[in-house]
């Protein structure tokens, strides 16, 4: 009996698991199915980033800080900075018999939905019972943040890891203080860890939220026994991580970290409207280059969670664990709109998570949470599995628009080192970020590439050495070039100055017949110089540990020491229940529910075209004001949006314009939009932009069109009345504006005025 017990417990978490699979396999298909990744999210820069990884292993370094091919080559120092786990976690992938690193980056999405659709269901099972397990875990991983918007609308690999990481991090966290022990311990450190080490900005969120939830347990629920447990992960965690974070706080003075203030990234420009949060997901157009969404919590999600306010009624075991969650999803909820601009104002480190929107990667966990939760509280157990069945059947099919992305090409393209700097010489970024974010201070220009040295990646033997600053009669032969040093066999007449190209950070030093030399740093562009005696020379220039970095490790290894230790010595602090499992008819009900969506998704609504459309080539459908104007040969204004007619003064509307290129473009243009009085004598709000849509033109295809979103920050001092909006294209290098013709080649100017007005309001 004992065996058959068993058995039959273990067929009933594996039906439970196998739901969840199923749902990781719905929300992932695109990835799956496809070859390749899309060159037009930042999935492109997240590509590039790994294979950097991937090439610093090959050549024997194995956590690299210096991304030594980035910047036209000159090296950036931004894995010293930015959370490195994803990158690693790819290069692993790529390892394995028939991966690249584009199959490697795509095994981390992938992933990523797995740990969240799994950590979703542990964790509301343990808190709510097994069926609101698995709706959680659709409620989660079919919330538009987590399913399409972070993977496919923005491509952000790190962010999206980092979001999944953070219900199985909760859930581990709440088994170390309720009970601790081996597994318990072990689980709440590394997923602590791996989410600091996944993503800078939702790491510090994740922690914080798991904080609150540690706070909340050991007070609210009465775990005070747990406090001593729950803080030994914590120390743990941010031990095993002090290797990222330790350098990372003490050399930040070493950049040029220019991620807050005025223009895109103030956050002032990124909070979301209530309406659009509630509003379902946009039907996809295919005929846009990158998808059109909403920024929106769900309709099933935000409905769902509603329920989570009645069950607080009736005061049932788990009413605690549940408010937690409903009232922080209603508070994260608040953080994203406008009305919380005074909370962002008055505490000044919020400025640097940008966007408040990203805030919509927790919520989709704790509304995921509170909606099962309470559905499940509220339900009579007979009535459970047919109930929550009937709920996840719901879910999927309101998610099924966001299970349909864009086409994107199966060959990806050259990650070489070479094919990097290529890529970076296309314009649309440098260091694969959009602002240099980790350029060094030492850099007091806008550093432009170097013939030279691009040259030399395109045959293979990286060169850095300025040869135009030579003295006549000196020769430097380039003996070996690694991601981390290069070693140079000098001979010359007399003494000179060594320039490299390659910019000076803390870290890098310089030997001469291996006595170290001081490093100068060339002024203005940053690059490392040294001086070199006359004659015969072995120079070699290497990337070493700094102090902090060193320290980083020892901390990072002690932590492993004590983790190790406990995971020998430590036992549960009481017994572990057991979790609780589908019943047979739960399981067969979900499962029912689950089968008719696959067939549906496939069966129908796949073959027969529904739910997406593809505007014809010149149109944009999705534009509310179709508006059609010629930008000389090159380009055409097919219609724009507006988020508001009427805008008080000192506040900003969002202008979304969609574009089509008319030939291969051969000139990377720039846009502008300006607000304009009756006069058009003066600009009382603009909004340029380096590449329209975030794609340098010369990428644009010509078979669809390209969105631009544009946040125009209307001036204090603008005085009340009609105004009009105006956009253009001109060149960077001249400054001349695209001229704006007619269908019969007339010119009509150098601006395309929209054709609704904006109304100035006064100020408040």
């Amino acid at each position: 009996m004992g065996v058959e017990h068993r058995e039959q417990r273990l067929f009933l978490l594996g039906s439970g698991l196998l739901l969840v699979a199923l749902l990781v396999l719905l929300a992932a298909w695109p990835f799956l199915t496809r070859p390749g990744l899309p060159r037009d999210t930042d999935a492109e820069l997240h590509v590039f980033r790994a294979a950097e990884v991937a090439a610093c292993w090959q050549a024997g370094v194995l956590y690299p800080r210096w991304a030594p091919d980035f910047y036209y080559g000159y090296g950036y120092p931004i894995f010293n900075y930015y959370a490195p786990l994803t990158y690693h976690l790819s290069a692993l992938l790529a390892l394995l018999p028939g991966m690249d690193i584009v199959a490697g980056v795509k095994g981390v999405f992938v992933l990523g939905l797995f740990l969240g659709g799994v950590g979703a269901w542990l964790l509301a099972r343990d808190l709510f019972g097994a069926e609101a397990g698995v709706l959680a875990a659709a409620l989660f991983l079919f919330s538009p943040y987590v399913m399409f918007i972070n993977p496919h609308g923005r491509g952000d690999l790190a962010e999206h890891f980092a979001v999944n990481l953070l219900p199985l991090a909760l859930f581990f966290l709440r088994r170390q203080v309720e009970w601790g022990g081996r597994l318990s311990l072990a689980g709440s450190v590394l997923t602590i860890a791996a989410l600091v080490l996944s993503h800078n900005l939702l790491g510090v969120v994740g922690v914080v939220l798991l904080l609150a939830a540690f706070v909340w347990q050991v007070t609210v629920e009465g775990r005070g026994d747990g406090v001593g447990r729950g803080g030994l992960a914590f120390g743990l965690a941010a031990a095993l991580s002090a290797f990222f974070w330790l350098p990372l706080l003490l050399e930040l003075g070493a950049v040029q970290l220019t991620v807050v203030g005025a223009g895109h990234f103030d956050f002032r420009n990124h909070f979301v409207p209530l309406a659009e949060l509630l509003a379902p997901p946009r039907i996809v157009d295919l005929g846009a280059v990158a998808p059109r969404y909403r920024l929106n919590l769900g309709p099933a999600q935000w409905l769902l969670a509603l329920t989570g306010g009645g069950a607080l009624l009736r005061r049932f075991p788990r009413w605690r664990a549940l408010s937690f969650f409903a009232l922080v999803a209603v508070g994260t909820v608040f953080a994203i709109t406008d009305t919380s601009r005074p909370l962002w104002e008055a505490i000044p480190w919020m400025a640097y998570l940008q966007f408040p929107w990203r805030l919509l990667g927790p919520a989709a966990l704790l509304l995921a949470v509170t909606g099962a939760g309470g559905l499940s509280a509220l339900t009579a157990e007979r009535a459970r599995p047919v109930l929550l069945a009937g709920t996840l059947a719901v879910t999927l099919l309101l998610a099924l628009p966001l299970t349909f992305v864009h086409p994107w090409a199966a060959e990806f393209g050259d990650t070489s080192p070479a094919g990097i700097v290529a890529f970076e010489l296309e314009g649309k970024v440098v260091g694969t970020t959009s602002t240099g974010d980790f350029l060094p201070r030492t850099v007091e220009i806008f550093l432009r590439p170097q013939e030279s040295l691009v040259a030399s990646y395109r045959t293979g033997l990286v060169d850095k050495v300025n040869r135009a600053t030579l003295p006549d009669g000196t020769t430097v032969r380039v003996v070996e070039h690694g991601p981390t040093h290069d070693r140079f066999q000098v001979s010359g007449g007399r003494n000179f100055i060594l320039r490299l190209y390659t910019l000076v950070f803390p870290g890098w030093r310089a030997y001469v017949d291996g006595v170290e030399v001081p490093i100068e740093r060339g002024r203005p562009e940053g690059f490392i110089t040294l001086r070199v005696p006359a004659g015969e020379h072995q120079v070699l220039v290497r990337f070493e540990d700094t102090p902090p970095r060193r320290a980083g490790w020892w901390i990072a290894a002690g932590g492993l020491v004590v983790l190790a230790l406990g995971l020998v010595l430590l036992r549960p602090a009481s017994p572990v229940p057991s979790s609780p499992l589908l019943s047979p008819a739960a399981a067969r009900w979900l499962g029912g529910a689950l089968l008719l969506v696959f067939l549906l998704k496939f069966g129908v609504v796949d073959p027969l075209g529904w739910l997406r459309y593809t505007s014809p080539v010149g149109e944009a459908w999705a534009a509310r004001h179709p508006q059609h104007a010629l930008l000389e040969d090159q380009a055409e204004l097919l219609g724009f949006d507006l988020s508001q007619t009427e805008v008080r003064a000192g506040r900003s509307l969002q202008v979304v314009l969609y574009w089509r290129a008319l030939q291969p473009l051969q000139v990377n243009y720039q846009s502008f939009l300006h607000l304009l009085d009756a006069s058009g004598g003066e600009v009382w709000g603009q909004a340029d932009t380096l590449n329209p849509g975030g794609l340098p033109t010369t990428r644009w295809p010509l078979d669809r069109y390209v969105w631009d979103v544009r946040r125009l920050e209307v001036r204090e001092d603008t005085p009340p009345g009609e105004y009009r909006l105006v956009v253009g294209w001109y060149t960077m290098g001249d400054g001349r504006r695209l001229t704006v013709v007619g269908p019969d080649g007339t010119p009509l100017g150098d601006a395309v005025v929209l054709d609704v007005p904006v109304v100035v309001l006064p100020a408040r």
